[in-house]
């Protein structure tokens, strides 16, 4: 089964990643699954590390729903981990591609 491995990261700055805060999977299907939210205090951004271990669609928000034709969220490629900031207590959604 394909999954999407998201780490918060605390105490971050622009030199240090920090300590994770928090970790976990979702599962990558052909609908969308969204994870738990985001760990740290409301309204700070966290820097947090997506890695899909397939192509994947992305995206964020308080409800998200990660589509197929790329109308939200970000492309991932497989095995390709990024880093972004995103608002504590927001919700990560993604879908296969």
């Amino acid at each position: 089964m394909a999954t999407c491995q998201i780490t918060v990261f605390g105490d971050s700055s622009a030199l240090s990643i920090g300590s994770p805060i928090q970790e976990m999977t979702v599962a990558i299907g052909a609908t969308t699954a969204q994870s738990s939210a985001l760990t740290g205090s409301n309204s700070k951004l966290q820097r947090t590390r997506i890695m899909c271990d397939t192509n994947a669609w992305v995206t964020w928000g308080d409800n998200p729903t990660a589509t197929t034709d790329g109308t939200s969220g970000r492309m991932m490629g497989a095995e390709n981990p990024e880093y972004f900031a995103i608002e504590a207590g927001q919700i990560i959604a993604v879908i296969a591609r």
